[in-house]
């Protein structure tokens, strides 16, 4: 991997010690991906927006100059890398999948309408090669890898597949009834899900690899292997155990096995009933721990976090302007620090100012001995 934006003796580092989290080498940890969006003077002037939101994400010029002025003018420290994730919001795999979507950029989220009224007339759930928001994503990320060279990480997408997929063109409430009426109905189209995973990895994989960037996703982390987030399943915050084991179980042992590299996205108090299962998928690295809106930060579930690390897994957390910004992230890393293994816990934060950054890799430096 190469950027521009890192000197190279930090750059070298941050690729190691990314690379030794997830072989379970790491020393002196944890890891650190702090960043500090617009601190940094760039010659890449900001381009003008268009006048209609959607061409935010749509029109493929506009997108690589804001990605590039949003990237060299941000502070990377620690092990933090430069990354950019295509994107068409949260449900895209919806959009590829057929839903109506409406882009809203400025609030960094789409929406998409249910399609599907009954199971019995989709007995296939495909990709068609000439969808139209398929095929934008395509060239955004084509366009992405090729300005990238020699300054970014392409990421892999934020992947709704799943049951969170089904709830997207089916509306969770209908899914709820589904469950219990159309089981069979549910077992087969998350089967399918679980082969359009697989597909849209092996795409991505296929336009990615060559660049020799490496891999990354939204949950940031870098590796040269293929990394992904597993586990988009906000959905299973309304089911019961018995129902993740019957309906969503295999889905995510074969999508984390699939991968070289793995997080899942525990999202949220309501989730926690089913991380016992999942701390038993072998093949899975790592666990995000969301807390939740008015939920306290990261340090006040040290039993959780401990199990994961337990199970032989690493925890990641998270401190930004959408989540954890109530606490103090250099307090909450002094405490995670003490009470975890700190060669498997990856910090990530999104932090105000350069002095904030730099004081939080010393805390790190300082609780490492």
């Amino acid at each position: 991997m190469e950027t521009i934006w890192i000197p190279r003796p930090q750059l070298e580092r941050a690729l190691e010690r990314n690379e030794a989290f997830w072989e379970n080498e790491l020393d002196r940890g944890p890891l650190m991906w702090v960043t500090v969006p617009d601190s940094v003077p760039s010659p890449a002037p900001r381009p003008e927006e268009p006048a209609v939101e959607a061409e935010m994400w749509t029109d493929v010029g506009y997108v690589m100059a804001a990605a590039e002025h949003a990237l060299s003018r941000t502070y990377y420290a620690g092990d933090a890398l430069p990354v950019y994730n295509p994107w068409l919001g949260p449900d895209q795999l919806a959009a590829w999948l057929g839903a109506d979507i409406l882009l809203k950029p400025k609030d960094f989220t789409s929406w998409v309408t249910p399609f599907v009224d009954d199971w019995a007339g989709f007995p296939q759930l495909t990709i068609d090669p000439e969808n139209r928001w398929w095929t934008l994503y395509l060239e955004i990320l084509r366009a992405s890898v090729e300005a990238g060279r020699g300054k970014w990480v392409t990421g892999y997408p934020d992947l709704h597949t799943g049951i969170d997929g089904l709830s997207a063109i089916r509306g969770p409430e209908r899914l709820l009834v589904d469950l219990l009426e159309q089981p069979e109905a549910i077992r087969r189209a998350m089967a399918q899900m679980t082969g359009l995973f697989e597909l849209v990895v092996d795409t991505v994989s296929e336009i990615v690899l060559p660049s020799g960037q490496g891999t990354s996703n939204w949950t940031m982390g870098w590796s040269s292997r293929r990394f992904l987030c597993i586990g988009q399943n906000d959905f299973t915050c309304m089911i019961s155990p018995e129902m993740f084991d019957e309906f969503c179980l295999q889905d995510t042992l074969e999508t984390t096995s699939y991968v070289d590299r793995s997080i899942y996205h525990l999202d949220g108090p309501g989730a926690i009933r089913h991380l016992p299962r999942i701390l038993e998928i072998e093949s899975l690295d790592c666990v995000q721990w969301i807390h939740g809106a008015g939920q306290p930060a990261a340090s006040h579930w040290l039993e959780l976090l401990k199990s994961v690390q337990g199970a032989g897994k690493s925890v990641q957390v998270y401190y930004g302007p959408t989540h954890g910004d109530e606490a103090d992230p250099g307090e909450e890393l002094r405490i995670l620090c003490r009470e975890l293994d700190p060669d498997r816990l990856f910090f990530w934060a999104t932090v105000g100012s350069v002095e904030e950054a730099d004081r939080l890799l010393r805390i790190a430096g300082e609780a490492a001995g």
